[in-house]
């Protein structure tokens, strides 16, 4: 008799790779970067720096957490909560905003279906 079972490891792994990899995507390592050490003087970037900070943390708990969409969910609902600030950032309100734009942002693609497929 032929016994199936679901391949779990690809699948979790799926959902925490695609994170990993938009968390990746922002680079918030190049920041360090000595050509940049000038225009942090730029209340703008600045800001800018704060919005990857912000969606940076936000991709790195999904990863952490996308053993299903519930528990993505779940997460992302924790986060929302939560009083959220980070000792990099420049200014906690904008950082905030950022949060909790990353947050809506994701639940609409995983209430939609369009993030599915990594849960398959």
């Amino acid at each position: 008799m032929t016994i199936f079972a679901p391949k779990a490891n690809k699948t979790l792994t799926k959902a925490a790779d695609h994170f990993t990899k938009l968390m990746q995507e922002l680079d918030i390592e190049k920041y360090n970067l000595e050509k940049y050490k000038e225009l942090f003087m730029l209340g703008s970037f600045q800001a800018m720096f704060d919005a990857d900070l912000a969606y940076h943390v936000i991709y790195q708990k999904c990863a952490q957490n996308a053993q299903s969409k519930s528990s993505l969910l779940l997460c992302l609902h924790e986060e929302e909560k939560l009083p959220v600030s980070n000792a990099g950032c420049f200014d906690s309100n904008i950082y905030r905003q950022n949060i909790i734009k990353a947050i809506d942002e994701l639940k609409l693609h995983i209430l939609s279906g369009e993030l599915d497929y990594l849960f398959m």
